[in-house]
């Protein structure tokens, strides 16, 4: 049964009249990530290649966050995926993706998403989640210079205070490992 909200048509029905069909399975999912190798390499998004507006890559991006508040990740993620697919460079699409994995226990994938994130900004959120993924892959020594970067990108900064609070708590668990 397809998923909705408020009476909408059937969410997936929407995402695929805008990105396609969504990937059904890893052959699916590589050609997919071939298409979108192709657009960059010659200097556009996937998105571009279709003439993909940014409106109807946000109403879909609005679409996965709905998904996620009904805790449905699977749905969403197939979203945040072809979102982050169709504009690699969007640190929204690939947080969300990120987000959705981490969700699902898929810590290392997650993780490589967050990374993605701070290739064009450096925002501690992007940075935290990051961290709490790569510790609890087992990846201990970069989960602690992790949380010690999102520590120093918190200094000074009191809106951040409880994420820097968060990050030194981390820091003392991750002592024993």
């Amino acid at each position: 049964m397809p998923t909705t909200i408020d009476h909408a048509e059937p969410l997936e029905a929407t995402a695929e009249s805008l990105l396609g069909p969504l990937p059904a399975n890893m052959e699916q999912l590589s050609q997919l990530l071939l298409a979108a190798n192709a657009a960059g390499e010659s200097g556009q998004t996937l998105a571009d290649t279709k003439g993909l507006a940014a409106a109807e890559l946000h109403g879909l991006y609005d679409i996965a966050l709905s998904l996620c508040d009904q805790r449905q990740w699977s749905a969403a993620l197939l979203i945040a995926l072809q979102l982050a697919m169709h504009d690699p460079r969007n640190a929204r699409f690939l947080f969300l993706a990120g987000m959705c994995l981490q969700h699902m226990q898929e810590f290392q994938a997650a993780a490589s998403l967050f990374g993605l994130c701070l290739i064009d900004q450096e925002e501690p959120i992007y940075v935290f989640r990051m961290a709490e993924c790569l510790a609890a892959s087992g990846a201990f020594a970069p989960a602690r210079e992790a949380f010690e970067t999102c520590h120093e990108l918190c200094r000074g900064r009191f809106e951040l205070r409880d994420m820097q609070d968060a990050c030194a708590d981390a820091l003392t668990l991750l002592t024993s490992h």
